[in-house]
């Protein structure tokens, strides 16, 4: 099995290891090397749809992102970092917490931060937007930052030992593992919900994330003519009652999303002048309309003319 996590630890120069980390991780960092000459650090990363995860193992040094780093770059995110072996000082938000080995603790890509990083280090870390928790979570999950969480009490154990099998996934399984990656994000907002205090039922932030998941998923299928409410459903570890309440305040039922998406992207091609060329029949099962027929009635009712009329009537 792979693994997240390096085992070894390269020599490397300092420079190299700076865009070797800020490339893996996708922010901007500065550095500070105690012994520049004898460092080694190796580090691996791997990106699943919305979840960045990348592993650490290296020798004592200083990470910071100051106002500078800051700026370098505009995307929102959260980062949990786990603590394998050694420890680490994470300091920003005016708190500063000492992580060891069994802890994690959660940072912010949008305020500075320092990490002071132990010999024998090695840690697992996700990253992911802030925007797709909501604003409510944000919110409140920014006062989490720099504070140690026990990695082996509540759900936690769970959280993290699916970070590092998802890690370890092959590359033959990257549709299935993009599909657990959003399923990881949804357990680690459980966990600091819990330690942000925050119970109950999901909100509608959490709602509104998931149905942001089920959209992106959809929008990677719709020419698919075999795509259906129940694969949907299923491909979300949710039911299909679920997945009509998901879609409740949406104005559509999700077999409706589907028929507005392909609609959509039909009128988009139809009214291209690249396209003249290519029969209406061929551009709705491009998008998934199994037959001409059913294509032209369904485009007809939902725009009120034949697709050859909305062509006709776009290019003229």
């Amino acid at each position: 099995m792979l693994s997240l996590v390096p085992a070894e630890r390269a020599k490397v120069g300092t420079g190299i290891w700076q865009e070797q980390v800020n490339t893996g991780v996708s922010l901007h960092f500065s550095f500070e090397f105690d012994n520049p000459a004898a460092f080694a650090g190796t580090i691996k990363h791997r990106s699943l749809g919305e979840l960045g995860m990348f592993g650490v193992a290296c020798q004592r040094h200083t990470v910071h992102r100051r106002p500078s780093d800051l700026e370098l770059g505009s995307d929102a995110y959260f980062l949990l970092t786990l603590q394998i072996a050694g420890d680490k000082q994470v300091t920003q938000d005016g708190r500063s917490a000492t992580i060891r080995a069994g802890e994690f603790a959660l940072y912010d890509s949008q305020q500075p931060l320092t990490l002071d990083v132990s010999d024998d280090y090695r840690s697992v870390n996700v990253k992911f937007r802030k925007e797709i928790l909501g604003a409510h979570d944000a919110d409140a999950f920014a006062h989490l930052v720099a504070r140690t969480f026990s990695g082996e009490q509540g759900i936690a154990p769970v959280v993290w030992s699916t970070i590092l099998s998802l890690g370890a996934l092959s590359p033959a399984n990257g549709a299935s593992a993009i599909l657990l990656a959003g399923n990881v994000i949804d357990m680690a907002a459980t966990m600091l919900r819990t330690q942000a205090g925050i119970t109950g039922p999901d909100g509608r932030d959490d709602q509104a994330r998931r149905l942001r998941s089920v959209h992106a998923y959809i929008d990677e299928r719709l020419h698919d003519p075999d795509l259906r409410v129940e694969s949907i459903a299923a491909a979300h570890f949710v039911s299909v009652r679920y997945l009509h309440k998901l879609f409740s305040h949406s104005g559509h039922t999700p077999a409706g999303w589907i028929r507005h998406c392909r609609i959509e992207a039909c009128k988009r091609d139809l009214a291209d002048p690249a396209t003249r060329a290519i029969p209406a029949a061929a551009i709705g099962a491009r998008w998934g309309f199994g037959n001409a027929s059913h294509f032209g009635y369904v485009f007809k009712n939902a725009i009120g003319l034949t697709p050859a009329e909305f062509r006709e009537q776009a290019l003229s």
